[in-house]
């Protein structure tokens, strides 16, 4: 054997050594055994990763949430803070493209974060980001039970019996869907978020209607909430609230990354997929929540945090349409967000139980607990039960007053795991860059690889943006604008960072992991197959040769 041949091997054997942690070491020769076993099935299209990437973010953050950052920020701080964190999350899903293409897995960002960063913090993503998902579940869980008690007598459906009777309802919808092949739940999201994109341009419609004066009130709206009360409300303090409130809105961008483990022909779906994130951000949240800010004054009593309790009245949306003298579209309004809440807790399932699934797979939990396997029909039925059980258990908290407090510790953990987990993704890209580079890998001189733009200058301004915006979060749980400082509040909206802290010290301790060197990277495992690659080239050669006209209508392809 040659001295390159034996450098090579050495540099190979030290990476497993940092990359694979001892669990998996001592369980290496198990999988080697397992590899015939059934594997996650690559049965999206390229249609449900670019519908998960358009709509799957869009919820009641958007619906009903932007009231209360209007009220408390003011709409220029609402339009300032989506638009920032638009241009921070494109950047974001651009670094996470680059790797997905060539890298594609279901565990996305956390099995990244463990080979390219140290897998004790790929175990602290993991975590995080399975709890946050949790958390979210059982957030819709509640709101899908106020949305339909709009409907209902507000004394049935506010007992805590009839509560539970609504959040069951929606459980096992929500159970069902997972029960059922991948691809199920990828066709119900495409045709949910197909009526989410089509429900937004009809409400942007009326909306501009209305501020032209074309409403059954006659009234005009030139700008004149931007006068009065203001364009900026609470100063710093409120343009800091209303970042935390548009990351949570914006929660989910990323879930495109792991159902790309799942996507067919993932080098072609995933960039299609990011080209249209920026568009979505732009139409659908800045410049709908341009046109929200003309016709629904800040100082509306009714929006979030006003009088407004949660439901359906306490949207702009609603508050828009109202004054204008409509009476019928609140109800239909209130149907749309009720498919968007269905569709949202149907996504948590969804991306918590892969999440749990593959870091099984890489070691980070260790396979005695089975989450990995994979039955023949492709689901990870394990991971799917276990995360079911805990959601659905949690989802039950709200229906007593004693418990909701409990509850609102667990969702808080879904912000600071958000603002954690795209910087991370940030920072993996360019961990996985230096390793390319260490390696002497000529990646991105290959024909149709994707990159991202503007490096490395605005992958660097989204890092720092989003490390600025976690410091807007502590700000704002420090000192907040609508209550008193405590040291409880202050704890609820932050436990997040002191959990991060005691899972990777916590995972580095027990297992002894180090900060992987670039030199002897994992740059091997999950790679795309040499087959898959030059197939998916001449896909994208026979892509290149059509007319522009034939290449823009492929993106809205059914």
């Amino acid at each position: 054997m040659s001295s390159n041949n034996k450098n090579e091997e050495a540099a190979r054997d030290e990476a497993v050594s940092y990359v694979i942690d001892p669990v998996r070491a001592q369980e290496k020769a198990a999988d080697d055994g397992d590899a015939a076993a059934p594997q996650l099935q690559r049965a999206l299209d390229a249609r449900h990763l670019q519908m998960l990437a358009i709509a799957s973010s869009i919820g009641t953050g958007l619906f009903i949430g932007s009231g209360q950052a209007l009220r408390t920020g003011g709409p220029l701080a609402l339009v300032v803070s989506f638009t920032w964190l638009g241009a921070v999350l494109t950047t974001m899903m651009q670094c996470l493209c680059e790797m997905a293409t060539l890298y594609p897995t279901s565990g996305s960002f956390v099995t990244y974060a463990s080979r390219y960063i140290d897998p004790a913090w790929g175990f602290t993503i993991g975590i995080m980001y399975w709890a946050c998902w949790i958390g979210a579940f059982g957030t819709e869980a509640t709101a899908a039970r106020i949305l339909v008690g709009y409907w209902l007598p507000p004394d049935w459906s506010s007992s805590p019996g009839n509560a539970a009777i609504l959040i069951t309802v929606f459980n096992v919808i929500m159970v069902c869907i997972h029960i059922c092949p991948v691809r199920v739940f990828g066709e119900i999201e495409f045709w949910v978020s197909s009526l989410k994109v089509i429900s937004i341009v009809m409400f942007l419609i009326v909306i501009w209607v209305i501020m032209a004066g074309g409403g059954p009130e006659g009234q005009r709206h030139d700008g004149e909430y931007w006068v009065d009360p203001g364009a900026l409300l609470n100063g710093f303090k409120g343009l800091s609230s209303v970042f935390v409130t548009a990351a949570f809105s914006c929660g989910g961008t990323e879930v495109a990354g792991i159902a790309g483990g799942e996507t067919r022909q993932p080098r072609i779906a995933m960039p299609r997929a990011v080209r249209t994130l920026m568009f979505r951000i732009v139409f659908f949240y800045v410049v709908t929540i341009l046109f929200l800010t003309f016709v629904v004054s800040a100082s509306d009593p009714r929006l979030l945090g006003g009088s407004g309790g949660g439901s359906v009245d306490s949207s702009p949306f609603v508050i828009a349409i109202s004054n204008a003298g409509i009476k019928v579209l609140p109800d239909i309004l209130n149907v749309i967000v009720l498919l968007c809440v269905c569709s949202v807790g149907s996504v948590s399932i969804y991306t918590a139980s892969r999440v749990l699934c593959n870091m099984s797979q890489i070691g980070l939990l260790g396979k005695y607990w089975g989450f990995e396997k994979v039955d023949r029909h492709g689901r990870p039925m394990r991971a799917i039960l276990m995360t079911a059980v805990i959601a659905v258990g949690l989802s039950y908290l709200n229906c007593t007053s004693s418990a909701a407090n409990a509850f609102e510790w667990f969702t808080s953990l879904s912000g600071i795991a958000f603002l954690t987990c795209w910087p991370t993704i940030i920072f993996a890209n360019w961990r996985w860059r230096a390793g390319i580079k260490a390696q002497n890998i000529n990646i991105f001189g290959q024909k149709y690889v994707y990159e991202a733009l503007w490096r490395p200058v605005y992958p660097l301004f989204g890092f720092i943006s989003l490390i600025f915006m976690l410091g807007c979060h502590i700000y704002v749980s420090a000192s907040p604008i609508t209550a008193t400082p405590s040291a409880e509040n202050f704890f609820r909206s932050c436990i997040g960072i002191p959990l991060i802290l005691v899972l990777y010290f916590g995972y580095k301790a027990t297992y002894g992991t180090r900060i992987v060197r670039s030199h002897v990277m994992n740059l091997w495992e999950d790679k795309i197959s040499e087959d898959d690659f030059i197939d998916q080239e001449h896909r994208l050669d026979e892509y290149y040769r059509q007319t522009r006209w034939k290449r823009f209508l492929s993106y809205v392809r059914l």
